[in-house]
């Protein structure tokens, strides 16, 4: 681990899931459902979602990603901002309890 304690956090490019882009895009622009399944860390919150942002999913409605704890919700909203060069409340944001961060 580096000093301080904070793991690095992989590049996007570095992520499994980046294998799988085209197949996940095409498999989901062809199906109403899909289940997407991969081991912790692998990049299916932060980066599927952009994914489907560059894709053009966006231009239908929006594209959600639930999690079951604040801290997390809010940190993956961080995450995929940064990746999309924004900050948060613009074309990425967060809604928990008593709290949202969302453009209007």
């Amino acid at each position: 681990m580096p000093k301080g304690g904070k793991q690095k956090t992989p590049s996007s490019a570095q992520l499994p899931i980046s294998k799988f882009r085209r197949k996940l895009v095409e498999t989901i622009q062809g199906n109403t459902f899909v289940v997407v399944t991969g081991e912790t860390g692998s990049g299916k919150t932060t980066q599927l979602p952009k994914y489907l942002f560059e894709e053009g999913f966006a231009r239908h409605g929006t594209i959600a990603v639930t999690q079951p704890r604040r801290m997390a919700a809010i940190s993956v909203a961080e995450r995929v901002a940064e990746e999309l060069g924004c900050p948060v409340g613009g074309l990425v944001g967060y809604q928990v309890r008593f709290e949202e961060c969302i453009s209007e």
